[in-house]
């Protein structure tokens, strides 16, 4: 397969190069993805658009009382290993961790993981989870913000139109007595995908006895990411009791939607939600009522 490469190294210029190829041309992140589906032919491009070279598209500040900023282009092993992401908001470090090898985490990005749109995309559900916003740049209005859960149209698909680029995204500060976490099942330990995934994030009361707000977030398990609105309403207002989790992981595991297919059927993709549920939730009222620092 022959196609042209570019290196713009503005977002003006990059988005002006995948316009003119009129959604034949494939924006360059980390490559993880997009250079595997290419070897594979399972997509086809007249032209590369690496983004790399975007100076606004790199870097990311994590800072007491702004939350967390990433570029779009910023390497997930660059987050991985900072402790401040990780005492702060473990359930993107725990989403991190599990995405293929410590190679490939030096290339990959969050914003290619979440361009590529698959309904398994790790960091999606703890992103989700914890309320995060993407910046994008579109033909339509330049720049504009929407919400990680709103921004999966479906497997592949976003809703960035010809020549829209995500620009990063952003996580606010987490409320006091609050806490999160990220859990996923493979066969394998390492180098999979999962075949469910959940994220949680609670935030307390000052005692620690009731749940002022809550989000679950689900991963492999529809044609997106969802957030389990049903399980969040059983639980919030609630005191966190063992019975009131397991209630709230059975309410995740009838709003989700999965298929079979080679590597699962649906029936035990939903009862790995009802288990995994259950197991974040428990996760994140234990690091808030310990102050959302501690990880495991």
């Amino acid at each position: 397969m022959r196609f042209d490469y570019f290196e713009p190294t503005s977002l003006d210029e990059a988005s002006g190069l995948l316009r003119e190829g009129k959604g034949a041309r494939k924006a360059l992140a980390g490559g993880t993805d997009v250079v595997i589906q290419l070897r594979r032919r399972v997509v086809r491009t007249d032209g590369l658009v690496n983004l790399k070279r975007i100076p606004e598209l790199s870097g990311w500040t994590c800072e007491p009382g702004r939350g967390l900023r990433l570029g779009a282009c910023t390497p997930m092993r660059d987050l991985e290993t900072s402790a401040a992401v990780g005492d702060r908001f473990p359930s993107i470090r725990e989403a991190l961790q599990v995405v293929g090898s410590l190679q490939l985490r030096n290339l990959a990005s969050v914003g290619g993981n979440l361009c590529n749109a698959s309904p398994s995309a790790d960091t999606a559900p703890p992103l989700m989870a914890l309320g995060a916003m993407a910046s994008l740049w579109t033909e339509r209005s330049r720049r504009e913000t929407v919400s990680v859960e709103n921004f999966f149209e479906g497997p592949g698909a976003s809703v960035l139109g010809p020549g829209g680029l995500l620009l990063a995204v952003e996580v606010p500060e987490p409320e006091p007595f609050a806490g999160d976490a990220f859990e996923r099942f493979t066969p394998r330990s390492a180098m999979d995908i999962a075949i469910a995934s959940a994220a949680a994030a609670v935030t307390l009361d000052a005692a620690g006895q009731r749940v002022r707000a809550v989000r679950i977030a689900l991963g492999a398990v529809a044609p997106t990411p969802i957030r389990a609105f049903r399980a969040e309403d059983l639980v919030r207002e609630k005191e966190p009791n063992p019975k009131l989790l397991e209630w709230a992981g059975a309410a995740a595991m009838e709003e989700c939607r999965p298929i079979d297919d080679i590597r699962g059927t649906a029936a035990y993709r939903k009862e790995l939600i009802r288990i995994l549920v259950q197991r974040v939730l428990r996760q994140a009222v234990e690091r808030a009522r310990a102050g959302g620092t501690e990880t495991v």
